[in-house]
């Protein structure tokens, strides 16, 4: 098989002279700052013998706390050469979200960029773990906000290749996704995971040396990773930049992009920006969706609007725990109109190598158009090892995960999902647990009880919608409670509406368990949900 490390190692020799990664956020770095693969490939060297320097030890993990695009690339890499592990974090993160997940990783270093330092310096008392501060961007002072400067790693490292062994089976990320308790759980994924989802997504999805992708997701997201590794194998050119519709129709129509991945927020803002006729995005030629549910309603206008009612979508569906493997639904196997059309909900089928199975209660595979609900279970070498620190948890275990996702089969094989065992929000790209937000407004003074749902909306694929009972004569608005909740947690996860209802009106069994799949029902019904990352 082989490592990270090799897919740049190889790429860098092939095109060294192509461009590599173009960035487009200007912030940390110049806007538009071009990098070739050779260039990128002895930065990366640079910054991992330096890291090596440091006395970091193999398999050592590496938090990233930075917003940044073409510095996350490159040190995402040198971490993989390095046999280092990186540990992305959410930038929305602070406080006791941000000490959780470094804590639980036990991060021996931290690389943070400026705007991110004064949410990293008020908890780092209490990191005992947590040796070294690495300081991104102009306006950190080292020796009192960090004890490095990136730039400094960077430019004084040996361009050499690291005289480091990295074995396949070694971890190259602990990706953090919302457990049952609702403390974030890492997702063990090895080089083998990310070197193998290399060889079978990008043939999927048909990325190719020659490809110009655009890439808007945030860099600690799965797919960003996902796409980074991907350009690291093909050395097709990656374009980074963060989202905003007139930015995303400037880039494309500039940069001839022919291939970019929205997820279903950012398809919506786009096919609804005013000037969108304006542009020329005759060079684009696929879009791959995932992240979130997806509406038949926006795919048909998307079409529409960006295609010119011919359908040039690939839907997928995977997640952090299966480095982006699982289904795969092409164009040609969906129509917008006759035959095929009932495909638009569907997610597809298991991409080339891969297993998706939909298991009855029973641990039975459920037969083709039995109209049986099973959970979907994805068998394959891009599924990670477990969990970071849960040794007994089974959803995750030796390459087999248990989703949590229920689906039906149709007669032809395709699958469809129906709901989820857990209540996860997939909202915008972002995997939300409802019970942190119930923590939270359980702690507003005027809340009796709580139960947060998510539902349908045409922009986020979901939405945070908050069920509140209130204290008897204590009067509560719904900006109370997203205020408080603004207070605690990151803005993505507070509630975007409020419901007040009387106790007695919440659905409840025997055990007096609130039923949130009664709570929903009249916001999904004849809705399906779709994708995700």
């Amino acid at each position: 098989m082989g490592v990270i490390g090799d897919l740049l190692r190889r790429t860098s020799k092939v095109y060294p002279d192509k461009v590599a990664v173009i960035d487009k956020l200007g912030k940390y770095t110049p806007f538009d700052t071009r990098y070739n693969w050779r260039e990128f490939n002895a930065k990366v060297n640079r910054l991992a013998n330096s890291l090596l320097k440091m006395n970091l030890q193999s398999q050592d993990r590496v938090a990233i706390y930075s917003d940044t695009r073409s510095q996350f690339f490159i040190t995402y890499m040198a971490l993989a050469k390095a046999g280092l592990v990186t540990v992305p974090i959410n930038t929305a993160y602070k406080g006791d979200e941000l000490a959780y997940l470094i804590s639980n990783s036990g991060a021996r270093a931290v690389i943070a960029d400026v705007d991110r330092l004064p949410a990293l310096r008020a908890i780092l008392p209490n990191l005992t773990d947590v040796q070294y501060v690495i300081g991104l961007g102009k306006g950190h002072y080292v020796d009192h906000d960090c004890q490095f400067d990136f730039n400094t790693l960077m430019s004084e490292g040996s361009e050499k290749e690291p005289a480091v062994v990295v074995d396949e089976q070694d971890l190259a990320m602990l990706l953090y996704t919302s457990g049952t308790t609702g403390r974030p759980k890492g997702a063990m994924l090895t080089h083998r995971n990310w070197y193998t989802s290399a060889q079978i997504v990008t043939g999927e999805w048909r990325l190719y040396s020659n490809s110009k992708f655009l890439c808007m997701l945030a860099p600690f997201f799965t797919g960003c990773f996902v796409f980074m590794t991907f350009a690291a194998a093909k050395g097709f050119t990656i374009v980074m930049s963060d989202f905003e519709p007139r930015k995303a129709l400037d880039i494309i129509t500039k940069e001839k992009i022919d291939y970019t991945m929205f997820v279903p927020t950012m398809t919506s803002r786009i096919v609804k920006f005013p000037e969108i006729q304006k542009y020329d995005l005759s060079n684009l030629k696929q879009v791959i969706t995932s992240g979130a549910p997806i509406s038949e309603a926006l795919v048909r206008e998307a079409s529409d609007v960006l295609f010119k009612g011919e359908l040039r979508f690939i839907f997928t569906y995977g997640t952090s725990e299966t480095a982006i493997g699982g289904c795969i639904l092409q164009p040609e196997e969906v129509s917008l109109q006759g035959p095929g059309s009932e495909r638009l909900t569907s997610v597809g089928k298991s991409m080339l190598g891969m297993q998706v199975k939909v298991l009855d209660e029973d641990g039975t595979e459920v037969e083709p158009g039995s109209d049986i609900t099973g959970e979907i279970v994805v068998i394959g070498d891009t599924v990670g090892k477990g969990y970071w620190g849960m040794p007994e948890n089974q959803e995750l275990k030796d390459g087999v995960w248990y989703s949590g996702d229920l689906a039906k089969v149709d007669k032809d094989g395709y699958i469809y999902i129906v709901d989820r065992k857990k209540d996860m929000i997939l909202s915008g790209g972002a995997n939300i647990y409802p019970r942190e937000i119930e923590d939270v407004i359980f702690g507003h003074p005027a809340v009796m009880h709580t139960a947060v749902v998510g539902i349908p909306d045409q922009e986020w694929g979901e939405k945070v919608h908050a069920i509140v009972v209130p204290r008897d004569g204590v009067k509560v608005s719904a900006q109370d409670i997203i205020k408080f909740c603004k207070e605690h947690l990151a803005s993505y996860k507070c509630p975007k509406s409020v419901e007040f209802v009387d106790f007695q009106d919440l659905p409840v069994n025997p055990a007096g368990k609130i039923l949130k799949r009664k709570l929903k029902e009249n916001y999904w019904k004849n809705r399906q949900r779709k994708g995700e990352v």
